[in-house]
């Protein structure tokens, strides 16, 4: 493992998590005119650049943590994730991309032949955001509400929100104003991302959402959410579940 006692692979530098990936703009060249017509601005992918070192007391041991080494960042592996855990990036939590190797440098000079080599080593993540590992979780009552959360992630949340012994619930955001509701009784869960609404048997109720509902969208700052349910003897409650995620 890089960074491990007594690995003989130290990670020495990582180049492509602070920066924004580069962005595709869609803006439109104006005819006869200074300027362009603004279109929208859409991230590429992310390259991360690693920095290793490479140490070896014995020519052996030099030869295997090479061997290591170009054995995990083979090129043509689908992408995987590539965890990592530094302060100030992803609220200091251990975060990953999912990236595959892309390039590897190295040169053969005086250092290699006494054991040791800087090797810069490319990722390359089609998808560019930054997931944190864990999830996160929201409870809100219809009869206590919940507490403010902070949603950190830079990336607006589009959670999961599954909704319990509910009756024609809405669910609001007392921060923001956002509101959603769906016209039914029981159990059901709202992806929120894909919007869809499905009942706890499973079938789709995407069209018993209420007109002027907002799918559950939350940016990064505070929010207070509040349930209301027309069964006032019974307490409902929903759940939400979000993975934060950075640009």
């Amino acid at each position: 493992m890089i960074g491990a006692p007594d690995s003989a692979l130290s990670l020495a530098g990582v180049d492509g998590l602070l920066s924004l990936p580069d962005v595709r703009s869609s803006d439109l060249v104006l005819i006869q005119r200074e300027g362009r017509w603004p279109g929208d601005d859409i991230l590429d992918g992310r390259p991360v650049t690693l920095t290793i070192e490479v140490y070896g007391r014995t020519p052996e041991e030099f030869s295997t943590a090479w061997a290591t080494l170009t054995a995990a960042f083979r090129v043509g592996r689908p992408e995987l994730p590539f965890r990592f855990r530094f302060p100030g990036i992803a609220a200091g939590e251990t975060a990953f991309i999912k990236a595959r190797p892309r390039k590897r440098g190295g040169s053969i000079d005086l250092s290699f032949a006494y054991g040791v080599s800087t090797v810069p080593i490319e990722l390359y993540a089609t998808d560019p955001k930054i997931y944190a590992e864990s999830l996160r979780k929201a409870t809100v009552s219809s009869r206590t509400g919940a507490p403010v959360f902070v949603q950190r992630g830079s990336v607006p949340a589009r959670p999961v929100v599954e909704i319990t012994d509910a009756k024609n619930p809405v669910l609001r955001d007392e921060l923001t104003g956002q509101t959603f509701g769906v016209a039914y009784t029981g159990s059901f869960t709202v992806d929120s991302a894909a919007e869809v609404v499905r009942s706890s048997a499973g079938g789709d109720i995407t069209g018993l959402v209420t007109p002027g509902s907002v799918w559950p969208e939350y940016e990064a700052g505070n929010h207070r959410l509040t349930l209301v349910s027309e069964n006032t003897e019974v307490d409902a409650t929903a759940v939400l579940t979000w993975r934060e995620a950075w640009e």
